[in-house]
């Protein structure tokens, strides 16, 4: 009885874990580039300046409260996602989880399985940069998987938190919160605007007015 339960659960890890790497792979479309407000001086005149170092990074959208949103991923807790997304595997990120509902530096984020769209967010820097007002917000997020129920009705974008909550109180959706944690930093939103000294490639418009 212990061998088959043990194999139940390793089965439902390695579930999510696929469920996880695929929704979050294909969020990726753009790149963004972050450049520190810096010039360093040439030793030899004041008046020579080199270029700031600038570096480019894969770009996610995703959904807050109705509205698409950017960020990035440098970080997960998890080998098998952090492999599929190129990011930096932290195991230890997983000991910000709290124990017995304790106050804690996380926050949810929903991915969606068996249907394909953007995750989820339910808070964000604003305004984005040193003047955020939005204290619930952090970069650090712990994924829950939200699956469609087959004989619900047909599988629809969900756009914020609100409507993942109605969704599973209509026995739309379930969600099953996982041990995954992920470090996503949010960058954009329609309302906080564009991260200092930010610019995002393929949106020309998309430019931090801090600038380089």
């Amino acid at each position: 009885m212990k061998t088959s339960i043990k194999k139940h659960e390793n089965n439902l890890i390695s579930h999510q874990r696929r469920v996880v790497t695929s929704a979050m792979a294909c969020a990726f479309a753009l790149l963004v580039s972050i450049a520190p407000q810096l010039a360093v001086a040439d030793t030899h005149s004041s008046a020579v300046k080199k270029p700031a170092p600038t570096v480019s990074l894969p770009l996610v959208t995703g959904w807050y409260k109705g509205q698409e949103v950017f960020y990035i991923q440098t970080e997960a807790s998890d080998q098998g996602v952090a492999i599929s997304q190129g990011v930096n595997y932290v195991p230890r990120l997983a000991n910000v989880i709290p124990a017995n509902g304790a106050p804690s530096g996380l926050d949810d984020i929903y991915v969606i399985s068996g249907f394909t769209q953007n995750n989820i967010i339910p808070s964000a820097p604003s305004p984005t940069g040193p003047n955020n007002q939005d204290l619930d917000y952090t970069p650090l997020w712990q994924v829950s998987v939200v699956t469609w129920a087959t004989t619900a009705v047909a599988p629809h974008v969900l756009r914020s938190e609100a409507e993942v909550f109605a969704a599973r109180d209509l026995g739309h959706v379930t969600i099953n919160k996982t041990n995954i944690v992920v470090n996503c930093p949010v960058i954009y939103t329609p309302s906080g605007g564009l991260l200092q000294s930010t610019e995002i490639h393929g949106l020309p418009e998309m430019k931090s007015p801090f600038g380089r």
